[in-house]
C-alpha cells in the first residue's frame, strides 16, 4: 500500500511538471509562446530585409574581387537562401519577390553542385566555376534587394 501511494505522489509530480507551455511563468515578460518557441523564424518582410542588409553588409557581397572571397562565402551563399524563403513565406504574393527569391534559390544549388566550400563535403573545386557561381548569387541578391525594397 505505502509503495502504491509513493508511486501516485511520483506520478502526480511528473504529471505536474508536463504543464503547457502557454504558462505565464515559463515564458519570459515581453514575449509570446511563439516567439519563445526554438527554432521559430520571423517570416515577415522587416525580418527578410534585416536578415538582407546583413547580408549586402558582408564581404562575399561588398569584395570588389570575389576572387578573392569566395572560399569564405559558402555559408554566406547558404544565408541568402535562407534570406530569399523568409522574403517568399513573408510575401508569398509578391511576384517580384517571389522570383528573386527562386532566383536566389537556384544560385544557391548551383554554387553546392559545383562543389563550392563549405557546402559539399570534399573532392576538386573548380575555382572558375565558384567565383562564378558567388557572382551569380550577388546577382540574384541583388534582384532580391531591389524585389524588397518595393515591397510594402
Amino acid at each position: 500500500m505505502r509503495r502504491l501511494v509513493v508511486l501516485a505522489a511520483v506520478l502526480l509530480g511528473v504529471l505536474a511538471g508536463c504543464g503547457g507551455t502557454d504558462n505565464p511563468a515559463s515564458i519570459p515578460s515581453g514575449q509570446s509562446s511563439e516567439a519563445a518557441a526554438p527554432g521559430v523564424e520571423n517570416r515577415s518582410p522587416d525580418a527578410a530585409r534585416n536578415k538582407l542588409r546583413l547580408a549586402l553588409a558582408d564581404p562575399c557581397y561588398t569584395s570588389s574581387d570575389p576572387r578573392a572571397v569566395w572560399p569564405r562565402c559558402g555559408r554566406w551563399v547558404e544565408e541568402t537562401a535562407s534570406t530569399a524563403r523568409t522574403a517568399a513565406n513573408a510575401l508569398p504574393d509578391d511576384p517580384a519577390v517571389t522570383a528573386a527569391a527562386a532566383q536566389v534559390g537556384a544560385a544557391r544549388d548551383s554554387y553546392v553542385a559545383r562543389g563550392c566550400p563549405a557546402t559539399a563535403p570534399g573532392g576538386t573545386v573548380d575555382v572558375g566555376a565558384c567565383v562564378g557561381g558567388l557572382v551569380t548569387a550577388r546577382t540574384a541578391v541583388d534582384a532580391l534587394s531591389r524585389a524588397l525594397g518595393s515591397a510594402p
